[in-house]
């Protein structure tokens, strides 16, 4: 039987992420200098981005442990990170989603754009990284469902919309 060490996982991820660099080297010394890469969307994996705001809506709470339990659980381990900076959350998706995304305030980001990625070693115990995950990635090829990113994200527009219509609830 082999084993598997969390190092070894994290690698095989990492080599995952890479292989979605125009430069892997260069992404590389960008994760050791900046936390950062930029990788390309399309490739091994898209993501969709959704508001802060919309998040903690259908988590309830804005605290970063309990959203990021929240987000663990809604997309079923799928990974995630956020980027404090622009208050937006980032779920990986397949590299080809296979279906028109309709979801209002968010976006579906697909082959030809780049995207800030951190290192996995960057997760939410970090306040004062301006990105990090909030849900890593467990495995190479690890990706959110679809159908999943946007039961969420309707359902934070859903109590948004309930917030609303009555104040203070």
């Amino acid at each position: 039987m082999v084993v598997h060490t969390r190092a070894d996982h994290q690698l095989d991820v990492t080599e995952w992420l890479l292989k979605a660099a125009d430069d892997p080297a260069r992404a590389r010394a960008e994760w050791q200098t900046m936390d950062v890469a930029l990788l390309r969307c399309g490739v091994q994996f898209s993501a969709i981005r959704v508001p802060a705001d919309l998040v903690f809506a259908a988590a309830r709470s804005e605290d970063r442990a309990r959203v990021d339990d929240y987000l663990d659980a809604a997309l079923l381990g799928g990974p995630v990170f956020v980027d404090r900076q622009s208050a937006r959350y980032y779920c990986l998706v397949p590299a080809d989603p296979c279906m028109p995304w309709r979801v209002p305030d968010t976006a579906c980001l697909i082959g030809g754009t780049y995207l800030g990625v951190p290192h996995l070693s960057i997760d939410s115990t970090r306040y004062l990284a301006r990105s990090s995950w909030c849900v890593p990635p467990d495995r190479p090829e690890a990706v959110c469902q679809v159908d999943a990113v946007a039961q969420m994200a309707n359902l934070g527009r859903f109590h948004l919309a309930a917030q609303k219509e009555q104040p203070g609830v």
